[in-house]
């Protein structure tokens, strides 16, 4: 049984046995006919197109790979083909889906490193992409942006309608566009076209951040137009560009640099030399109309401004500096151009304040002002003085060393900051040149009237500044506050004492004007002729004099009135031997006539 099953194991009629066979016969052929390697080999790849087996290097495993690669290849080119039917497709109509359109140069990229119809297919590609691109970079919050994203299912109808969500700024791109323009990127890069990808951001980028940045004020203008321009246009354009700096440093470059970094994660440094191209044009304008300031003539009326110009650049030179950090040589370019017109801008203001100080001392007008009022001179110097110290540490910067500054203003606070002595000094200059121009009055009464007059002006414009007050301290307010009170006693002498004295004295020989505070001795004897005619000459000179200070004329008035009434009371008083014909006025008239002293307006006694 057991030899019946072994004869039946080896039966020429079974088929394993069929196949022992034909495998022993066709390698015995090829043995037979194996006049060179070669000749076997060829014989056994013809016989393992009928069995995979007879390959020389052949398993069950490889025959397999074989037939599955063979199948790929297969699937490969009907992929290429499809894609690229998609692609020519969607280049000949800008209606169709720009999603399918993507994962088409997907298929194709992917498929272009060892396929030429499918590079082709990339190729062909890449201007459509540049021209989607160039649309979504230019898009601005007041444009309709297309929705590009491969995250969405919409179909192409849905991705072609405007984004609902709006812009955070003019020019800037909404998250899906953004998203859609990395979308796009990511493909050009991957293809190898990045220097195409760099030339269509840059330019679009460019011309989106001018755009931007024209908006806020900031335009390309000449040195020789800024030279030219009218006061009036040259301060709202200062102005304008002073507000504008932060925005376009710390919203419009700042937005641009994150927008780079987006789109080219993939290779930064190229982000880095694209940023830096499409920032060069908006920071050298914003640095050129500063320089026109800087090297043009120089003003006071332009140093408030310039100041603040000097400000904001400074506040936002680091911002800018960090904006380039990336690229080492455009940071480098970058930091050298602002610090120079930083520094442009500080000397400017330092030699304005100097030539402001030099048109206080050089003042040389010969005219007095009407009745002693406060002088124009004045009233610019104390409001330059308290723009200036709004920027009390912004000055502090510019100036540095006071060094050069006076030594009585430098020993009188010489431990204050330099934008405190530069306050002290301008102030100084002020009122020695007050002083000066107080001898353009005759009158010694009048002299004593303007100097009160500015002087207070001046303490209170101090006093009513939080800022001037801090500069200048309590010790400087209350020297000065004293010096007015010497100016209203020079006042009262130089115009009352000789009336006091001379026309208001007692019959008993004792002085009233000594009662009333002053110490000459009388010449002559009272006389009420006398008083009405100095009393009339007073009247009618002081009434034309102006004290703008309501509190400060009222005070005059009070202290003349101290010392007018009590030795004009004394002077009517009982026991009286003078003729009564001869008094014109009452005590009561008198302290009515007291009122219209000082108001700017000349009246005549009538009486």
């Amino acid at each position: 049984m057991e030899r019946k099953s072994a004869s039946s194991s080896s039966s020429p009629t079974s088929p394993d046995a069929g196949q022992e066979r034909v495998m022993a016969a066709a390698k015995h052929i090829v043995k037979s006919l194996a006049v060179s390697k070669n000749a076997a080999d060829d014989m056994m790849h013809f016989l393992s197109t009928f069995d995979p087996r007879l390959h020389p290097l052949s398993s069950p495993e490889t025959a397999d790979e074989a037939h599955r690669i063979g199948r790929d290849e297969e699937e490969e080119e009907e992929e290429i083909a499809a894609a690229e039917e998609v692609i020519r497709r969607c280049n000949s109509s800008s209606s169709s889906s720009m999603i399918d359109y993507l994962y088409a140069v997907d298929d194709s990229i992917a498929a272009s490193g060892h396929s030429a119809r499918a590079a082709a297919a990339v190729h062909a590609a890449m201007p459509r992409l540049e021209e989607e691109l160039r649309s979504l970079l230019s898009s601005s919050s007041s444009s309709s942006l297309r929705r590009l994203s491969l995250s969405s299912s919409e179909d192409a109808d849905e991705a072609a309608t405007p984004s609902a969500s709006p812009s955070p700024r003019h020019g800037a791109l909404s998250p899906d566009a953004a998203a859609s323009v990395r979308a796009v990127a990511d493909r050009m890069l991957r293809a190898g076209y990045g220097p195409e990808l760099a030339q269509v951001f840059v330019s679009a980028r460019r011309d989106a951040l001018a755009e931007s940045v024209a908006l806020v004020g900031v335009e390309a203008v000449a040195i020789e137009e800024v030279i030219k321009m009218e006061w009036s246009v040259l301060d709202q354009k200062m102005r304008r560009w002073s507000h504008a700096v932060r925005a376009v440093v710390r919203t419009f470059l700042a937005g641009e640099r994150l927008l780079c970094d987006e789109v080219f994660e993939p290779d930064e440094e190229l982000g880095h030399e694209c940023f830096a191209d499409v920032a060069r044009g908006c920071v050298l304008q914003l640095l050129a109309f500063a320089d026109a300031i800087a090297v043009s003539s120089r003003a006071v009326e332009k140093l408030y401004r310039t100041l603040g110009m000097y400000e904001e650049l400074a506040d936002v030179q680091p911002e800018i500096e960090s904006l380039f950090s990336g690229d080492a040589a455009a940071r480098e370019f970058f930091a050298g151009e602002v610090s120079s017109t930083v520094e442009q801008l500080g000397s400017t203001v330092r030699h304005t304040i100097e030539e402001f100080g030099q048109v206080i001392h050089g003042e040389a007008s010969r005219r007095p002002v009407h009745g002693g009022e406060i002088h124009p001179m004045t009233r610019y110097v104390l409001n330059y003085g308290g723009l200036l110290a709004e920027y009390r540490a912004t000055l502090d910067k510019v100036l540095g060393d006071a060094g050069d500054l006076d030594d009585e203003a430098a020993e009188a606070s010489s431990s204050s900051t330099p934008s405190a002595l530069c306050i002290r000094e301008l102030l100084t200059l002020l009122l020695d040149k007050l002083n000066e121009k107080a001898r353009l009055y005759e009158d010694a009464g009048l002299q004593n009237i303007f100097l009160m007059n500015n002087l207070y002006y001046v303490v209170q414009k101090v006093r009513e500044s939080p800022a001037l007050w801090e500069l200048v301290g309590d010790d400087w307010l209350r020297r000065h506050r004293g010096q007015i009170r010497q100016y209203e006693t020079g006042y009262l002498r130089a115009s009352w004492m000789a009336v006091l004295s001379t026309h208001l004295r007692r019959d008993d020989g004792s002085s009233a004007a000594r009662q009333a505070g002053t110490h000459r001795p009388p010449a002559t004897g009272p006389s009420a002729k006398g008083f009405n005619a100095a009393f009339q000459e007073l009247y009618r000179a002081q009434t034309s004099w102006k004290v703008s200070d309501p509190q400060l004329r009222e005070e005059l008035r009070i202290a003349v009135s101290e010392r007018l009434l009590p030795a004009y009371r004394a002077f009517i008083g009982q026991g009286s031997r003078r003729p009564a014909r001869h008094v014109k006025c009452t005590l009561e008239d008198l302290e009515n006539y007291m009122l219209d002293f000082f108001e700017g307006v000349q009246k005549f006694v009538r009486w």
